[in-house]
């Protein structure tokens, strides 16, 4: 009984870490695909300093005209998700939400997925 408990538990984990290395390379495979379209997309919102790098969470243009990209401060001061929808006319993509994950100043102590481990940064 109890090796079978083990076994179920096992296969368990490793079904949820395959599901999120999944998410992680489809993370890295967006981001390599669309850096110069996201690189500086974020200067557009004055509110935000420099970043140190990004991720882009999701990239639907052809549905839905929509992306997701989660950008980090320089020295991992801080976290934000910026939300973009495609501007035809300009063919740009304009920002139409912030959600800021986490910072160091503690105004916000969330944990962005596939991301998890970023929470130590923030002092979840």
């Amino acid at each position: 009984m109890k090796t079978k408990l083990k076994r179920v538990l096992a296969i368990a984990a490793i079904l949820l870490l395959a599901i999120w290395a999944k998410d992680l390379i489809k993370c890295e495979i967006l981001t390599h695909m669309h850096y110069d379209e996201f690189k500086d997309a974020y200067k557009k919102n004055t509110m935000l300093s420099d970043m140190e790098y990004f991720k882009v969470l999701e990239y639907k243009p052809y549905r839905s005209e929509f992306a997701q990209v989660y950008y980090v401060s320089k020295n991992k001061t801080g976290a934000d998700v910026l939300t973009f929808a495609y501007n035809y006319d300009t063919h740009s993509w304009d920002e139409i939400s912030w959600n800021t994950i986490w910072s160091e100043t503690g105004s916000a102590s969330e944990v962005i997925y596939p991301y998890l481990w970023h929470f130590i940064y923030g002092g979840l």
